[in-house]
């Protein structure tokens, strides 16, 4: 937490307003200004994000999203909260995101929306993605939770075209409100109806009366969650936003220092980035032969590394998911991706220590 975190999280304590309210408001005027995206609505955290997101494109108990296997828990989850499924997708092994050449094969009577996850903070091909969702009458949904500060065409992600756009601010993103997310729209139309639907789809103007007492002529149309950022969350975000661009500055440089200083090492095959865009690193995947071996030696030198996310077609509460043949893509990427420290936090000798003990084998 950066210095004046505890005191402005004194202060909202001791303001009494806890639950939603200005701070909230402050925070989506803050992310507004930052993503160049008016049409925020904060959130309580990520799953419920993408659930509203995946509500508001039609999906209903029965229908099926197209994604991808190697996404977050957080990304599959709000698919089977709403008693729908998904339909795995295979991925380029070069991004380790969706391949936009495989989707069309998957769109059935019953599909309603493409999900795509940007992997690791590296942007996924959305150009494509875009066409592939408007050629079939489908909602793209983009989930942004690690690419804060993603850029693709100049634009940071969220105000790139997509019909939703998910940011998270769990504790372990470059901007933290110990748990949050924000959904960003591309249409007013969405964002009205996301910020109804976000508390039980109240309409917060027409609620209460000018006495505070309730209106007994304000109806809930559709009804809603109980998603709400809360101004404690709200307060703690705030509390990073100076340093926001130093954050993404700092991610940038480690994630473009393991570009260069990893290229041709043997073993390895980085992951492909568009030229167009900017990834935000939220750690630094790459792909690696042995993995095992690699992973073993880097713990054991105190460095700390993982697979980034398991494939979700592996897990039995997705049994009845449609599955049409095979994923080879999907088979590679699960097989040898990995993910090294990349975070604003790490230090230019850090980062040169990594690299050499990569470099020396494994």
């Amino acid at each position: 937490m950066p210095a004046g975190a505890a005191a402005a999280l004194a202060t909202t304590l001791a303001s009494g307003y806890l639950a939603h309210g200005a701070k909230v408001e402050e925070f989506e005027t803050k992310l507004a200004a930052y993503t160049g995206n008016p049409r925020v609505c904060a959130l309580s955290e990520v799953s419920g994000a993408l659930t509203m997101a995946l509500f508001m494109a039609g999906v209903r108990p029965g229908d099926e999203v197209i994604v991808s296997p190697m996404v977050c828990l957080a990304t599959s989850m709000p698919i089977a909260n709403l008693f729908a499924r998904p339909r795995w997708c295979d991925v380029d092994p070069a991004t380790g995101m969706l391949d936009p050449a495989r989707i069309a094969d998957l769109v059935t009577p019953r599909t309603r929306a493409i999900l795509v996850y940007h992997w690791s903070g590296d942007v996924a091909d959305l150009e494509a993605l875009q066409a592939t969702a408007r050629a079939h009458g489908l909602k793209l949904v983009e989930d942004a939770s690690e690419a804060f500060g993603a850029e693709c065409g100049g634009a940071k992600l969220g105000h790139h075209g997509s019909d939703f756009c998910i940011y998270s601010f769990s504790a372990v993103r470059q901007i933290t409100a110990g748990e949050g997310a924000a959904l960003l729209c591309a249409s007013p139309e969405n964002h009205e109806q996301a910020r109804r639907l976000r508390r039980y789809g109240i309409d917060q103007a027409s609620f209460r009366l000018a006495s505070g007492d309730l209106n007994p002529d304000s109806d809930i149309a559709v009804p809603g969650f109980n998603f709400c950022m809360n101004n404690i969350a709200a307060s703690i975000g705030l509390a990073q936003f100076p340093q926001v661009e130093d954050i993404v500055r700092r991610q940038r440089a480690n994630g473009r220092y393991y570009d260069s200083a990893l290229a041709g090492a043997a073993g390895l095959t980085l992951l492909r980035r568009r030229e167009d865009a900017v990834s935000g690193y939220w750690t630094y995947s790459l792909r690696a032969e042995r993995r095992a071996d690699l992973l073993r030696k880097l713990q054991q030198n105190g460095i700390g590394c993982q697979r980034l996310h398991m494939r979700n077609d592996r897990y039995s509460c997705f049994a009845d998911a449609r599955r049409d043949g095979a994923l080879p893509g999907v088979d590679l990427f699960d097989r040898e991706n990995l993910s090294i420290p990349c975070g604003w936090w790490l230090s230019p000798e850090e980062r040169e220590r990594i690299v050499a003990c990569i470099r020396a084998g494994w």
